[in-house]
């Protein structure tokens, strides 16, 4: 094993003892290879590199040596994910600046967020305790720092555990699930700040709740173990008016 990767995930030792699970090593490639194309090692110091790079090796090796992997599997990913969302709709830019998530003007994603990033540190419940440790009336830059940070940690955990999804073939050749549940969880936490911050949602408001719930099923058909959980998605709501996302192949 490359001495990097070695480094990044520590001694190597319980890597080494795991040779025999190519899910776990070719998951574990895979993570160090994603956080090379972060810029996380800017934004964190070298001891919080190493615990979490250990705290996401031990996730690793608990889902790829499950009795269940794909249920274990699923149920960190979605987690993970919905942890994840309530990040990546806080650094979305607006227009006309680029978006490089692609969600932007998806249903419910406005990229409208960021401006209220101070606002939203001092009365969103998730973003107190998250941000905890910063002054009390914080300006933008040291609110947009911390979840900057914490917007790459959670982008990282998410794309390994995704990798491991892969993997171990927990996944939908032709339209997979990943894109469009990573929309469904990124509308859904933007709903809840813009409620919180009592702004109109980011869809039609005649549509906005029943939308909102929606979104949120689809956390809990990826958990129930469905093979095909956007498929299932979309069949659900077929006769709505639930909008649904749009992804390039």
């Amino acid at each position: 094993m490359a001495n990097w990767l070695k480094k990044l995930f520590g001694s190597g030792t319980a890597i080494d003892r795991n040779r025999g699970n190519p899910a776990l090593q070719a998951a574990v490639q895979k993570s160090a290879e994603i956080y090379e194309q972060t810029p996380l090692r800017d934004l964190i110091s070298e001891p919080d590199r190493s615990d979490l790079a250990r705290e996401l090796f031990l996730e690793i090796n608990r889902i790829c040596n499950s009795g269940q992997p794909i249920a274990v599997c699923r149920e960190s990913l979605a987690a993970t994910m919905l942890r994840f969302a309530q990040y990546q709709v806080l650094v979305i830019p607006p227009t006309p600046e680029e978006d490089a998530s692609g969600l932007r003007q998806q249903p419910g994603i406005s990229g409208g967020l960021k401006a209220h990033l101070v606002e939203l540190a001092e009365s969103a419940e998730n973003l107190r305790t998250d941000l905890f440790g910063l002054e009390q009336s914080p300006d933008f830059k040291s609110v947009w720092t911390a979840v900057e940070s914490l917007y790459w940690k959670s982008s990282w955990r998410l794309e390994t555990i995704n990798s491991v999804r892969i993997e171990i073939g927990d996944h939908v050749k032709d339209g997979d699930w990943y894109r469009p549940f990573m929309h469904a969880a990124c509308a859904s936490a933007e709903h809840v700040y813009r409620h919180n911050l009592g702004l109109p949602p980011a869809l039609d408001e005649d549509i906005a709740k029943p939308v909102s719930t929606a979104y949120s099923i689809y956390t809990d058909i990826v958990v129930s173990g469905a093979v095909d959980p956007d498929g299932e998605w979309r069949d659900y709501y077929k006769d709505s008016n639930i909008p649904r996302p749009h992804f390039d192949a």
